[in-house]
């Protein structure tokens, strides 16, 4: 971690490490009850089948790997965390009324953890501080336009 100011950064980052999977399992949760409510709670015929659910588990699945599992602990070893950060945040937000395509929610989340571990970074600190809070913004509107949806 070259990048690193301090004990301050290197916590931020152990924490965020610490936190991307129990993010990642609630991320995906959320994710896929959408699908999931479509299909199981639809009160009349549904044009989602269960080959149709388990394609948006896969894909959000497979998103949460590669964000969590792959970008996440790669962009934290590089000088890059701000800019990934940023990217993953930007994305998520912006596709937000696209929730239902399974990848926005996870890009933000990801985002979000992701620049909340740049915060004090020596190099990407103000990338990474966008990136948190478009990243929560983001997540938000998900949640919003999930919302906006059932009720």
């Amino acid at each position: 971690m070259s990048d690193l100011t301090g004990t301050s950064h290197s916590s931020l980052v152990d924490q965020a490490l610490r936190l991307r999977w129990p993010v990642a399992i609630v991320i995906v949760l959320f994710t896929v009850s959408y699908p999931a409510n479509d299909f199981y709670g639809a009160e009349s015929d549904t044009d989602i089948g269960v080959g149709l659910f388990l394609v948006y588990v896969a894909i959000t699945v497979v998103t949460a790997i590669v964000v969590f599992a792959v970008l996440m602990p790669w962009a934290i070893r590089r000088q890059w965390i701000g800019v990934v950060a940023l990217a993953l945040a930007v994305v998520g937000f912006l596709l937000a009324p696209g929730f239902w395509t399974c990848v926005p929610p996870v890009l933000a989340a990801g985002g979000a953890l992701l620049g909340w571990a740049g915060i004090d970074a020596a190099r990407g600190r103000r990338l990474s501080q966008a990136a948190f809070v478009i990243g929560v913004l983001g997540v938000a509107a998900n949640v919003y336009s999930y919302a906006e949806v059932f009720v």
